[in-house]
């Protein structure tokens, strides 16, 4: 039996402290696991028979809380999971053994859960890299790396299976979460303490805003959410009755609405997943967490980002692609019921711009290429078994309270701005979309900054009843108001320089992006302590390790309500992309918009057929597939503070303007510009 299993590790790592055969410091950094394993189990044994949902024991798990997590927020300088501390102590095989050390402090989640046999694999493990350091000479490098690539390899199926059923399957997701979001009592924050995840200030004062919000506004969320859902079927000619299962992901404190919205897909005959951060270094996507999680120190997270390195190459990819696929295939019948994911960000948390330092894993050369065939082969993978045509999304975002003094109002605001009307919106891009048809090219230039691109548009046979331009009105993408198109690659050439922008977490400053015929050739910003250090947060920030990636969406932001509130609260550089992009042009690094629905017929209100569904990367998909999508799409903003001109240029020379000293001076569309102007 798996407890058998992990009561006999259990027992053999108590014993760890109290022996002396391993030479210091690698004793301390054992002693030290064992006893935080020694804590984990003394959670496991007080509470194996209490239902967490429902067990009146709070004090002792908000104490636990404490004892779990408390000393990564405290002192992670030093601590174990720090490679730079355990560089100092530990030398050159600090990278190996604090990213096993993170693999046994990412075990709080499976403990609520009662995953007793995830534990014990990693426990198992933790013993076998104990016992090659008995000896009396120390293990080498190799022999370590060893021990973690067994682990990896060995236990790859189990990794991989338990994160595609929590995506996938709502029978074997997360049981005790999915029972907090359906059954607990949210109208009280200490219910974030049955979780197992780290409960922090900012989660805690999130969930008592959302507990006091009024039945009405909580309503209001969710139907905006779910119809978004909904319509983003609808709205594409896609079968919404025909799927059954939803996946969520949102950040912890806004249970309540996503319960609400649970009700709302009920009424339609959906089930729903909600998968957690994935906490092994194998199934963990180095770019950050996308399933439930609340971080207890944002540059730990940064630090342990490439743990994968220490495994990663062309014999891991090969088996892990091989388990994917085997696992789509078992798990057809809940595959085909998937209809994507219903996505909710927040903005406004603190401030994080991470400190790089040496000894954190970083891939090869070679391993930045493997993983990034692996992440291309994976997206073609996933869209075998889960066709584009069939399935869609929503994603929305609200402030958290840690934005500041302000909250209260910018929630305000912002619930106006995720509910504005798109039969407004929709004559007034309809007029944008008639200019920008007439184009050729499209030329954007930057007020105090150096952009200058020229965007290459695709020709229109039948300009009656075609567009290049997508009108979008608030389903898949709340809020409202932009129109995108996916770019010619070819000829589309120039710099993009925007002062600052909020991507993926981090304030990225003077960020500067070089295109030639639409693939990227040079960049660089000001974060970091050296030129290298910037790029190398772009790679992975906002390039995810690929490399002269094209520019694979152009679009013009029209939502200026948005707008203003930022500018009105000064808070710019704390928006997520999805309300920022809304807020003047954008241009999107990696896939376009429509990877693997080029060959659908879509529509926009008008009735117009769009056409430029496609560019010369994605025209590869049948022949090469591998080199048609970068599984990458990451929006870039320049605000309409930081904009002087977009032309549309037609084949003779002419131009329209559309956007003029950051104003919308286009005939019919100056109606955007009273936000501005209030």
């Amino acid at each position: 039996m798996i407890l058998d299993r992990y009561r006999d590790a259990v027992t053999r790592i108590r014993e760890i402290p109290l022996e002396n055969t391993v030479q210091s410091p690698f004793r301390e950094y054992f002693c030290a696991a064992a006893e935080f394993i020694g804590r984990l189990d003394d959670f496991i044994r007080s509470f194996m028979d209490d239902d967490l949902l429902t067990t009146d024991r709070m004090p002792e798990l908000i104490r636990q809380n404490q004892l779990l997590y408390g000393d990564l927020v405290r002192d992670y300088a030093h601590s174990w999971m720090n490679p730079s501390f355990a560089e100092v102590k530990l030398g050159g095989v600090q990278k190996e053994l604090t990213a096993l050390y993170g693999e046994i402090r990412g075990l709080v989640p499976d403990a609520f859960e009662k995953r007793y046999e995830s534990i014990t694999v990693v426990l198992e493990t933790f013993i076998q890299l104990y016992c090659i350091f008995t000896g009396e000479e120390l293990p080498s490098e190799q022999e370590i790396r060893s021990v973690l690539y067994s682990y990896a390899y060995d236990y790859s199926e189990d990794m991989v299976r338990a994160s595609m059923q929590e995506q996938y399957d709502p029978e074997e997701s997360t049981h005790l979460l999915k029972r907090i979001v359906l059954q607990g009592s949210l109208l009280n924050n200490e219910y974030l303490y049955r979780t197992g995840e780290y409960v922090s200030k900012e989660a805690l004062e999130t969930a008592a805003f959302a507990a006091k919000l009024p039945e009405d506004i909580v309503d209001r969320m969710a139907y905006t959410w779910y119809r978004g859902y909904r319509d983003g079927f609808i709205l594409q000619g896609k079968p919404y009755s025909k799927k059954s299962i939803a996946e969520f992901r949102f950040d912890a404190g806004w249970e309540r609405v996503v319960r609400r919205t649970a009700e709302y897909l009920a009424a339609d005959g959906y089930d729903f997943t909600v998968p957690r951060h994935a906490s092994r270094f194998l199934t963990r996507n180095p770019a950050g967490a996308a399933g439930y999680y609340i971080s207890p120190n944002q540059q730990m997270d940064y630090d342990h980002a490439y743990d994968l390195q220490l495994v990663m190459g062309d014999r891991i990819v090969s088996r892990m692609l091989e388990e994917r696929n085997q696992c789509f295939e078992e798990m057809r019948p809940e595959i085909s019921r998937y209809a994507g994911p219903i996505v909710m960000e927040c903005f406004g948390g603190p401030e994080f711009e991470p400190a790089h330092h040496p000894a954190n894993p970083v891939f090869t050369e070679h391993q930045s290429e493997a993983y990034g065939e692996y992440r291309n082969s994976l997206q073609v993978l996933t869209h075998k078994y889960i066709h584009e045509e069939e399935r869609s999304f929503t994603i929305i975002s609200w402030p958290l309270p840690s934005i500041g003094p302000d909250f209260r109002d910018i929630f305000r605001e912002t619930l106006e701005i995720n509910t504005m009307d798109p039969d407004t919106y929709r004559p007034v891009q309809e007029k944008l979309i008639a200019a920008l048809d007439q184009a050729v090219y499209v030329e954007v230039t930057g007020r105090g900054n150096d952009t200058h691109m020229k965007v290459m548009l695709h020709p229109l046979g039948d300009p009656e009843r075609q567009s290049n331009f997508e009108n979008c009105l608030a389903d898949v993408n709340i809020p409202l108001g932009e129109v995108f198109t996916s770019p010619v690659l070819t000829g589309t050439e120039g710099l993009l320089h925007v002062q600052s922008v909020y991507i993926n977490g981090i304030r990225f400053r003077n960020l500067k992006i070089r295109f030639e015929d639409g693939r990227v050739t040079e960049y660089g910003c000001d974060n970091g302590n050296t030129p290298g250090e910037g790029r190398a947060l772009i790679r992975k920030t906002i390039f995810m390790e690929k490399e002269h990636l094209p520019l694979g969406e152009f679009a013009i932001g029209t939502n200026t309500r948005a707008y203003r509130m930022m500018e009105q609260y000064d808070i710019g550089a704390r928006m997520p992309i999805l309300i920022s992009e809304k807020t003047g042009p954008h241009f999107a690094v990696g896939d376009t918009c429509y990877s693997f629905m080029e060959d659908m017929k879509l529509y926009n209100p008008d009735g117009k057929e769009l056409i430029a569904k496609e560019n010369e990367c994605s025209a590869l998909r049948q022949k090469d597939p591998e080199k048609a999508y970068f599984a990458v799409h990451t929006d870039i903003t320049i605000s309409y503070r930081e904009l002087d001109k977009i032309e549309a240029v037609r084949q003779d020379g002419s131009r329209i303007t559309v956007i003029s000293n950051g104003r919308f001076v286009l005939p019919g569309t100056e109606v955007l510009n009273a936000p501005l102007d209030a």
